[in-house]
């Protein structure tokens, strides 16, 4: 997924806060990551990949299978936000999010992000690194984090990454 003699992981491990985590799913490698150097934990920052253009007034999204979307969460691309309501994982090729009705239409391919409001503009966990390897969900799991990737292919990622977690991550992280 990147050049792996660029990457430099962050020293130790860090506590994953499985709030909002199912039990037993795999975090996969270069999941974005909001890091707590102080209490040493980390937190999966949220996205989820619009698959179907959504109208305005629209209560309902498809999303990428293997999002990590949970109920009450809100959900943003900067300019408007929405909240989700339920989630319907019943189809094969995608998740049906039941959300609050969109005030402008949503695109396919927009990534979205987890906000701290409905409102959609600020960025709930602020990427600064990213997952190394699989991690199982469960209690007492640590992660370990990426400082540093260059030439990240991003057709090869496992989750999608907004643009904002690419601005918060910085030029310590090429994406391609």
């Amino acid at each position: 997924m990147w050049r792996q003699e660029t990457t430099y992981r962050l020293s130790g491990g860090f506590n994953l806060d499985t709030t909002n985590l199912q039990e037993g799913v795999k975090i996969p490698p270069a999941a974005p990551l909001a890091i707590d150097f102080a209490t040493r934990k980390a937190v999966v920052c949220k996205n989820v990949a619009v698959i179907e253009a959504a109208a305005s007034g629209a209560t309902s999204i498809k999303v990428g299978k293997g999002s990590f979307a949970y109920v009450g969460m809100f959900l943003g691309n900067g300019t408007q936000g929405v909240t989700v309501s339920a989630i319907d994982k019943t189809n094969a090729s995608y998740d049906l999010l039941t959300i609050s009705a969109t005030t402008a239409a949503i695109s396919e391919g927009t990534i979205l992000f987890e906000s701290a409001a409905d409102g959609g503009t600020t960025v709930k966990n602020k990427a600064f690194a990213l997952n190394y390897a699989w991690t199982k969900v469960e209690a007492g799991v640590t992660v370990t984090a990426v400082g540093q990737a260059y030439e990240i292919q991003e057709a090869k990622l496992y989750v999608p990454i907004s643009q904002k977690d690419k601005y918060n991550l910085g030029s310590r992280f090429m994406f391609v």
